[in-house]
């Protein structure tokens, strides 16, 4: 069985907008504007043009004015007791028909090498019965879609694989089990009122209060599936609100700008016009340095007989789920300031150097735990939302090379390097500007350097206190 290829099953899957959505989809097209669809998966995928690679919609369509994007609202759900008791029934239901529904595609991917991406077999299973009466049927036929989707994603990087357009180490896996408690709410299931601040559930027939702000709801063309989940970590149930919307950005004289990513210094940004921004990553740093030491504690403390195996078990995943949470927050607060600091600046496009399989090549305890792609995604999310495009291309050997003079440096003392012409450069903002000629830019001849300090509460510029008299929740930050 292993010789035969990986094919997909010919199931046809219902459009999960439903028909009234695609007219509409219709209508959009005969105004000229383009309909894009997120392309997250093209990180390993292709060269471009000289290992040029767009990241976002419009690096994609550079002379597109307008596109239509899906973007997401979180909110924080305030449920009664009564309503978290009916949360965690349907969330435990959802989990378990994903799992199960994951798991049959599995074994049947082993049996016969085929890949179920669709959702007629699975719709009409009769082992699934009582889980669809209890969800609905729309919020059933939701959750498998979610499961579809997964699995179409599967099927497509195996394909990309047969062609060698993924690297050589990348083995794609199948589905793993769903975790998280999660619930899956079709997209005429459910109402938001936002003057009320509330969410109504169809066919639960539950109206929920929530805390928050809606950045993209109120600007719709159209409302997509709602997801409900619950934070462990905070202890919170949640609400994702999927819209779909246009975003446009008007018409301005080019320029470029070039971003080195690191770990002592989380973005280094230079402009064309001689601005350059450096986002350290202190913060980060420590935050990871604290974790090590609360996991090593917690381990010493396990040595001990009377100590619950289960109850360290649990603690370390809260403690590392804790930091990917805050670690996600800092750097959604870095791409926000970056985007809204280069779209004041007048840029137009970005290029950002992609250390790919640094984690292989030089395998040290930062480089897997420093999370370079994340900080690329959020960045090109960001700076999506205010028009400006972005790039990926290849950054190797850009912190050896002078970027005015082409020739190799010496980088001493850390952080400088030293030009065999005699100047001497910051080590970071050298490897930007080589990353901006790569791109097309003009290296500019002097620059003028700002420097912030990005955590998760917000990002701070060097020489002015924080804003919130607070104190921060984060020990690294208490702790400088």
């Amino acid at each position: 069985m292993r010789g035969l290829e990986p094919r997909a099953l010919e199931l046809e899957t219902p459009r999960p907008l439903g028909a009234a959505r695609a007219n509409r989809a219709e209508a959009v097209g005969e105004q000229k504007i383009t309909k894009i669809k997120n392309k997250s998966k093209n990180k390993n995928i292709g060269n471009g043009e000289n290992g040029i690679v767009p990241l976002n919609v419009w690096a994609e369509n550079p002379n597109c004015a307008e596109a239509v994007v899906w973007r997401v609202d979180t909110v924080k759900l305030l449920p009664t007791p009564e309503q978290v008791e009916l949360l965690l029934r349907f969330a435990k239901a959802t989990r378990a028909l994903v799992n199960m529904e994951h798991e049959r595609r599995r074994q049947l991917y082993e049996r016969t090498r085929m890949i179920d991406t669709g959702i007629k077999h699975a719709y009409w299973n009769q082992d699934y019965a009582q889980l669809k009466e209890f969800i609905g049927s729309k919020n059933f036929d939701e959750a498998l879609c979610l499961v579809a989707e997964s699995w179409k994603s599967f099927k497509e990087l195996l394909e990309l694989k047969e062609q060698g357009r993924l690297p050589a180490w990348l083995d794609p896996k199948p589905p793993k089990r769903l975790k998280r408690l999660l619930i899956a709410v079709k997209h005429d299931n459910y109402k938001v009122f936002e003057g009320e601040e509330a969410i109504w559930l169809g066919y639960y027939n539950v109206k929920i209060l929530f805390q928050g702000e809606l950045r993209w709801w109120p600007q719709r063309l159209q409302q997509g599936r709602l997801i409900i989940v619950y934070d462990e970590v905070k202890g919170a149930w949640y609400a994702h609100i999927a819209s779909e919307m246009k975003l446009k950005r008007d018409a301005r004289a080019p320029l470029k700008c070039g971003i080195d990513l690191g770990r002592e210094q989380l973005a280094a940004v230079v402009t064309e016009n001689g601005v350059a921004l450096l986002y350290r990553g202190t913060v980060l740093k420590s935050e990871y340095h604290f974790l090590k030491i609360r996991v090593s504690e917690l381990d010493k403390r396990a040595r001990f007989a009377d100590f619950d195996t289960s109850v360290r078990l649990e603690k370390r995943k809260w403690l590392y789920r804790r930091f990917r949470m805050r670690k996600r927050e800092l750097i959604k607060n870095m791409a926000a300031h970056l985007a809204k600091t280069l779209r004041e600046l007048g840029v137009t496009e970005i290029y950002i150097g992609y250390p790919r399989d640094i984690k292989r090549d030089k395998p040290t305890e930062n480089n897997n735990a420093w999370p370079y792609w994340l900080v690329i995604k959020e960045i090109a999310r960001a700076t999506e939302n205010l028009g400006i495009a972005v790039y990926s291309v290849p950054e190797e050997n850009t912190s050896r090379i002078c970027a005015r003079h082409r020739c190799e440096v010496v980088r001493k003392p850390r952080g400088l390097v030293r030009c065999p012409y005699g100047h001497i450069m910051h080590a970071d903002l050298n490897a930007a500007m080589n990353i901006l000629k790569r791109g097309g830019g003009r290296v500019p001849e002097r620059v003028k350097v700002l420097s912030f300090t990005p955590t998760p509460d917000g990002v701070i510029e060097r020489g002015k206190k924080r804003e919130s008299k607070a104190e921060p929740d984060s020990p690294a930050q208490r702790a400088g």
